[in-house]
C-alpha cells in the first residue's frame, strides 16, 4: 500500500462539538462541528491530516525540501510551511494572485504574514504562468544546489491526502459512539481541490455508513467539481481495495461562489458574523463561510429535516479573516 509511510502533525483528534445556540436559532436539526481548524501548528486546519501521509512520503524517498503551489493567502501553503518548520525541512512556496486584491494590505495580512513570520521561501511568477512549470523550475534548481525536491499537489489533494480524511470518518464515528448519538445524517464541507471531499465519501463507503456527504463549491462549477471529486474518490477507494463506483455517493453544490474564488458575499460576511457571535467560533472567508452559508440554506429551506443531524467539517483558515478586515467594517 502507498499510506504506509506517515509522519505525525496531529495530536490526538480534532474536537466534535454540538452547536446549540445555533441548533436553537435555526429551530431546525442538530448541528455538530468538526474542528479541523484547530489541528497541527501554524494556525492549523484541514491539510495536516493530508501531510501526514503526504511528507511521510517525501521523508521516505529522503527528500528535504517541499515545494507547493498557492496564492498569497493560501491556507494550504501556509499549513506546509508550518509543517515544515516543524519537521526541520525546507520549502518553497511558488505564488501568484489568484484572488483579487481586497485591500491595501492583502498581501501582506493573514497567511502572507504567517508564511513571512516563519521564514517561508517565496517565488513569486506571473498571474499567466503555469504553476506546474514554476514548480518544476525550482525542484531542477534545487537538485542543482544539492537539494532533493518533493512537489506536493494542489491542495495537498490526491491519494495520499484523501486517505486522511477517509479516517477522519473513522474518527467521527468513534466521537459520535462516545458521545452516545447516532452517526450525523449529513457532512458538510467546502469543496475546493477535492480532497476532502472524496476522503469522506470513501470513508462513508468503506464503514458502510449511509451518510451524506455534501460539498459546497468554492472554486469550480459543478460539472468539474463532480469529475474532480469523482476520479480521486474512484482513486483513493481502489486504493482501499474497494470495488464500487461512487456517483450516487458525490453531492456538490456550487451556487454559493458568489462572484468567484476568494471573494466575499454579503451572506458569508453574515454567516462569519452569525457563527462568532453565537458560538466564538470563526469561520474562513474563502472556504468555510461559503460552505456554512450553503448548510444554513439547506436548513433554512427544508433540505435538511428537523429531525436529523449534520456534522460541519471546519477545515481552518481563520488567519484569512485578518486579511479581509476590511469586510467587516462597512
Amino acid at each position: 500500500m502507498i499510506f504506509e509511510s506517515k509522519v505525525q502533525l496531529i495530536e490526538g483528534q480534532s474536537p466534535l462539538e454540538f452547536l446549540p445556540r445555533l441548533s436553537d436559532y435555526l429551530k431546525g436539526p442538530k448541528i455538530y462541528i468538526k474542528r479541523d481548524d484547530v489541528i497541527g501548528r501554524s494556525s492549523g486546519g484541514n491539510k495536516f491530516r493530508k501531510y501526514e501521509r503526504i511528507i511521510g512520503n517525501a521523508i521516505s524517498n529522503k527528500c528535504d525540501t517541499l515545494i507547493i503551489a498557492g496564492h498569497y493567502q493560501s491556507n494550504a501553503a501556509r499549513g506546509l510551511v508550518g509543517a515544515a518548520c516543524q519537521l526541520g525541512l525546507q520549502s518553497v512556496v511558488v505564488c501568484k494572485d489568484l484572488i483579487p486584491n481586497q485591500n491595501s494590505t492583502f498581501l501582506k495580512n493573514g497567511n502572507a504574514l504567517l508564511m513571512n513570520i516563519m521564514g517561508a521561501k517565496i517565488v513569486q511568477i506571473n498571474k499567466e504562468d503555469d504553476y506546474t512549470l514554476a514548480m518544476n523550475i525550482v525542484a531542477r534548481q534545487t537538485k542543482k544546489a544539492g537539494g532533493r525536491p518533493y512537489i506536493i499537489p494542489f491542495g495537498g489533494s490526491n491519494v495520499l491526502g484523501s486517505l486522511g480524511y477517509a479516517d477522519c470518518v473513522d474518527e467521527l464515528y468513534e466521537q459520535s459512539q462516545t458521545l452516545s448519538i447516532n452517526f450525523p445524517d449529513y457532512i458538510f464541507t467546502a469543496m475546493g481541490s477535492g480532497g476532502t471531499q472524496a476522503g469522506l465519501i470513501s470513508g462513508i463507503i468503506r464503514k458502510n455508513i449511509p451518510s451524506k456527504v455534501v460539498g459546497i463549491s468554492v472554486l469550480h462549477k459543478k460539472e468539474e467539481a463532480e469529475k474532480i471529486v469523482r476520479d480521486l474518490t474512484i482513486q483513493t477507494l481502489t486504493e482501499l481495495k474497494i470495488n464500487i463506483t461512487p456517483d450516487k455517493f458525490i453531492n456538490i453544490d456550487d451556487t454559493f461562489i458568489g462572484e468567484g474564488y476568494g471573494i466575499t458575499t454579503p451572506e458569508s460576511i453574515e454567516t462569519i458574523q452569525l457563527l462568532a457571535r453565537l458560538e466564538g467560533i470563526f469561520l474562513c472567508p474563502v472556504y468555510t463561510a461559503k460552505a456554512m452559508t450553503g448548510l444554513l440554506a439547506y436548513i433554512r429551506t427544508g433540505k435538511i429535516r428537523k429531525n436529523e443531524s449534520v456534522v460541519f467539517l471546519h477545515s481552518g483558515g481563520s488567519p484569512l479573516l485578518y486579511a479581509y478586515y476590511d469586510k467587516f467594517f462597512n
